[in-house]
């Protein structure tokens, strides 16, 4: 499927339509510092028209709530953080599903380990998301070193607490095991909206749910290829591939375009 093909989907029926995105390596280029992560003007500008046209416009991303409300808020585009653990309500403050509560002291159990072994290791830091945390290793002297010590770190650290293993570009991540992943938003999204085609937009490992829901709901899986740090189940996953983060922007200005010029 062509982007062409993919943008002809959405624009079939908009109404009925929903668009739903990644932020990191999807809207947003990826960077050394995850804390630095800012969504681009010209993407905040074509999603919020795109919400004023289609069904549903979102964002889900393995972040927590506060930092998309802070980061990546746009009119009428619905934020949903930490793998649709967390959502941003209509005044704008972060809501944890319930059952995430139960999961605390087991993360804090992980986030104490994790912080004393990062300590010892070279190249590693700890990124506490509240309702996850995360080892990144970008950057290190030795990547893959580095990568192999987190990757290793992170195992025991599941085993121990029971938390779920979420790996990622250079990122190993630990959450709460409760049915929430991105796949189980788009479809949340979709049943809530009566939607008849939607469209979902990632480049990584934690979006392989929310490609496969897209795909099962008849709408287009559309994945942001890094080259060689895109990992090849994910471009398999996809049935459209666009070229990076300048490409996704492309594309979804384009979809805005579309839209208004049909008012």
């Amino acid at each position: 499927m062509t982007p062409d093909d993919a943008l002809a989907r959405l624009l079939a029926d908009p109404a009925s339509a929903g668009l739903v995105c990644d932020l990191d390596g999807t809207l947003a280029p990826i960077v050394d510092d995850p804390s630095s992560v800012t969504l681009p003007e010209p993407a905040r500008v074509a999603l919020e028209v795109a919400s004023g046209h289609l069904g549903v416009v979102a964002i889900v991303s393995g972040r927590p709530a506060a930092f998309l409300a802070e980061r990546a808020a746009v009119p009428g585009v619905r934020l949903l953080g930490l793998y649709g653990m967390e959502e941003v309500d209509d005044a704008g403050t972060p809501r944890p599903r319930p059952e995430v509560r139960a999961w605390e002291e087991p993360l804090a159990q992980a986030r104490a380990a994790l912080a004393s072994a990062v300590e010892r290791e070279e190249g590693l830091r700890l990124e506490d998301k509240g309702g996850s945390v995360a080892v990144h290793w970008r950057g290190a002297p030795d990547e893959e070193r580095a990568g192999d010590r987190a990757t290793a770190l992170a195992r025991t650290v599941a085993e121990r607490t029971g938390l779920a293993r979420e790996p990622g570009k250079l990122v190993e991540e630990l959450r709460p095991p409760v049915g929430w992943d991105k796949g189980a938003v788009v479809r949340l999204l979709a049943e809530e909206a009566g939607l008849s085609t939607v469209a979902y937009l990632g480049d990584d490992r934690g979006d392989l749910p929310a490609l496969a829901a897209a795909r099962d709901l008849g709408g287009v899986a559309i994945v942001v290829d890094h080259g060689a740090e895109t990992p090849q189940v994910v471009r398999d996953a996809g049935d459209c591939l666009l070229a990076g983060t300048a490409e996704a922007a492309r594309l979804i200005g384009r979809l805005a375009d579309e839209l208004l010029a049909r008012g």
